[in-house]
């Protein structure tokens, strides 16, 4: 065998070690009220939360790091009580002198909540949310990451930076209160025909489409704006986008 053969082989099996991944499950269960609250940050990682008919909170996280040692480090902080649950992702430093102490480290969070739980705060930095039937308020957020929710019955707080937003209301009226905003994605909703909602949205660079619901979009020299009613204008809508399209459809 040549040399440089060896050394080509050498470098395989170098670089395999390098990249290969160990993973390592943990569930938790906790009993939470009917309208409690709930709360979960990750750092690298999706966040899937599901209202179920239960009264806990079940939760699945599949931590995932490039070695044992950074795997070892992620750990996952709780607090629980009847009426409250947080959820804490802390992942460490990495040993690795080419990663300048950042961990390689992700975790993949899968969650059931009891369907009328006060969602306070469901947030990654990069990583996707998805948020299905519950019914309470629902807070997500995400800075590399698309939002996609469904089901929507309460106030609702959605934000990220460099992803879209998909969300669908099953109610929108009353005292409800919405705001969905991003500064590179889209946003698009979809609003149930008998929605009652006063609605105002905003976009630097693209265009909004609302005419479901006839309502008149002013274009502007720079970029669009939409103020207007779907009934009465009891609940309030707020959409905001720097660099992205809003929609505004019937389900």
């Amino acid at each position: 065998m040549k040399f440089t053969t060896i050394v080509f082989a050498i470098a395989l099996l170098v670089s395999g070690s390098l990249f290969a991944s160990v993973t390592e499950e943990e569930t938790f269960s906790f009993k939470l009220n009917d309208g409690g609250r709930f709360s979960i940050s990750n750092v690298n990682g999706s966040i899937v939360v599901a209202g179920g008919s239960g009264d806990s909170v079940e939760i699945i996280a599949t931590k995932k790091a490039d070695n044992q040692k950074d795997l070892d480090k992620i750990e996952i902080e709780i607090s629980h009580s009847d009426d409250e649950i947080t959820v804490e992702t802390e992942l460490g430093d990495s040993d690795r002198w080419y990663s300048r102490g950042s961990n390689s480290g992700s975790v993949k969070y899968e969650v059931i909540v009891p369907e009328g739980t006060e969602l306070d705060s469901v947030d990654t930095v990069n990583g996707n949310v998805s948020i299905s039937g519950v019914s309470g308020k629902v807070v997500a957020e995400s800075v590399n990451g698309d939002l996609d929710i469904s089901d929507l019955a309460g106030d609702v707080g959605l934000s990220t930076v460099n992803g879209s937003i998909d969300a669908v209301f099953s109610v929108l009226e009353g005292d409800q209160r919405v705001k969905a905003e991003t500064v590179n994605g889209r946003v698009t909703l979809k609003l149930p025909e008998s929605a009652d909602v006063e609605i105002s949205a905003d976009t630097l660079n693209g265009g909004i489409h609302a005419s479901d619901f006839g309502l008149k979009v002013d274009k502007g020299f720079v970029g669009s704006d939409l103020n207007g009613k779907i009934g009465n204008g009891n609940a309030r809508l707020n959409i905001d986008t720097v660099n992205g399209a809003i929609k505004i459809r019937k389900n």
